[in-house]
């Protein structure tokens, strides 16, 4: 196996030094091997290290010449895997009337404060008297909405009956009488008659007639409807 090495040479002379490259070539042989190790490494030391300031004050500017457009071509599915928390900061402003005001429309579906009621009252008019009267006390802290009313009565010994009843109700000390004339029974209405905690509610029968033959007329109303409690 043949290697080239090149061995540097230097002349020195008295004038000047001049330096030279041979080549010698070397057969390498198994009982005499040409060493290939350097055996002294010069070592190179750097006295100063120059430092590079790599702090930048101010920020820079990062220009993006070409949006990047992005197409979805179907509808994404968003799973959500728990229930999330939304809060409201701030509720929107709008007007209503002649100040500006914060509302939110809402519809109740099942509000349990809502509390349902019926009731049956029956009064019994004693022929020819004037009327017969029934009474329910709206409970303390409740306020009383009325929204059915269904009557109906019952004549013993009255020909030609012509019977009417009133309902009256108390709303902010403002007591209102609602009349109605009774076709033949039962009677019903689909009404919105409200009433304060701890008020009357008073179901009177009336009736009149072409004799005054001693008779009786039997009253009953239903009232349907649900007590709220007063905040």
């Amino acid at each position: 196996m043949l290697r080239n090495i090149s061995i540097l040479a230097f002349v020195l002379s008295s004038a000047s030094a001049f330096a030279q490259f041979r080549t010698i070539t070397v057969q390498n042989s198994n009982s005499n091997p040409v060493p290939t190790n350097i055996q002294n490494t010069p070592s190179v030391n750097i006295a100063n290290t120059p430092s590079v300031s790599a702090t930048i004050t101010g920020t820079p500017d990062v220009n993006v010449a070409n949006v990047p457009a992005v197409t979805i071509s179907g509808i994404p599915s968003v799973s959500i895997t728990g229930t999330p928390t939304v809060s409201v900061m701030n509720l929107p402003t709008g007007t209503a009337g002649p100040a500006n005001t914060t509302g939110i429309l809402v519809k109740s579906l099942d509000n349990p404060a809502l509390q349902p009621f019926q009731k049956l009252l029956e009064c019994i008019m004693s022929f020819p008297g004037p009327s017969c009267t029934a009474t329910y006390t709206v409970p303390a802290g409740k306020i009383l909405t009325i929204e059915y009313i269904q009557t109906n009565f019952q004549e013993s010994g009255i020909p030609n009956l012509t019977p009417s009843y009133r309902l009256d109700t108390t709303v902010a000390g403002n007591g209102v009488s609602y009349i109605y004339l009774a076709p033949p029974a039962p009677n019903e209405h689909l009404v919105r008659i409200y009433a304060d905690p701890g008020t009357s509610v008073t179901f009177t029968g009336n009736g009149s007639a072409g004799t005054s033959t001693p008779g009786s007329i039997d009253f009953t109303v239903i009232l349907s409807g649900y007590l709220v409690n007063v905040p």
